[in-house]
């Protein structure tokens, strides 16, 4: 499988086995109006802020910017569950990483950051540690803004609606959600991982709000995908 599958953005992943590195990238689907300089230092506080959450994430051993594009170099550090192999029948075998990634949206919750809690976004080395390798891009309020300016008027509510899935009161059915784009048939684990999310303290609301919302945030990223609308 082509790490470039795994991208909703414009971005080039390559991978040098040999030395255990990660190449990145970076490319904007939409003009925003700032330049490149800006939007690397924009992700470079980002990726600052996820540090300071106590979210495990790559080393970056260098980043800079190649033509238009912005360039982050990182140690490589796994394999997601969709390259693990994940199966909807096989739940349970997968279930400590789900935990896991349950444990790394609590500290994005506990730091109130904007966050992609895709399951394709978390990666496991041979010792089944985790980290969260997407940093770009920051979906936060200034490029939410940005975006807003630059969308057509039959693009903004759906713009909005998304940029919210990435806040704290929407990030556990966001993962949720998003397993249904892995699986279609996902929502067989759904009372699992809701329950799951009650046991580590992260949600407190009815499974059927849960799956409600849930099937709702897939729904609605699923209809901007379509229409080829994209956040940044």
């Amino acid at each position: 499988m082509k790490l470039n599958e795994f991208s909703v953005v414009s971005t080039n992943v390559t991978l040098d086995k040999s030395i255990g590195l990660i190449t990145k990238k970076y490319l904007m689907n939409v003009d925003l109006g700032i330049s490149t300089i800006h939007l690397k230092g924009l992700v470079d506080k980002y990726f600052l802020s996820i540090k300071e959450a106590d979210i495990p994430i790559p080393e970056i051993l260098q980043s800079y910017i190649e033509d238009e594009l912005l360039v982050y170099e990182t140690i490589y550090c796994g394999q997601n569950i969709i390259e693990l192999g994940f199966d909807v029948s096989k739940f349970s075998f997968y279930k400590t990483h789900i935990n896991k990634m349950l444990e790394t949206i609590k500290l994005a919750i506990k730091s109130n950051i904007h966050f992609d809690p895709h399951p394709k976004n978390f990666v496991f080395d041979d010792n089944d540690e985790i980290r969260y390798v997407d940093f770009f891009p920051p979906y936060d309020d200034y490029l939410k803004s940005k975006r807003l300016h630059y969308a057509a008027q039959d693009e903004v509510q759906l713009i909005k609606e998304n940029f919210k899935f990435f806040t704290k009161d929407f990030l556990v059915e966001h993962f949720c959600g998003d397993f249904l784009n892995i699986d279609k048939s996902s929502e067989l684990i759904f009372e699992e991982i809701f329950q799951m999310a009650k046991d580590i303290g992260i949600y407190s609301d009815s499974f059927e709000n849960f799956k409600s919302k849930a099937k709702n945030i897939r729904r609605v990223e699923d209809t901007r995908l379509q229409r080829k609308i994209f956040l940044l």
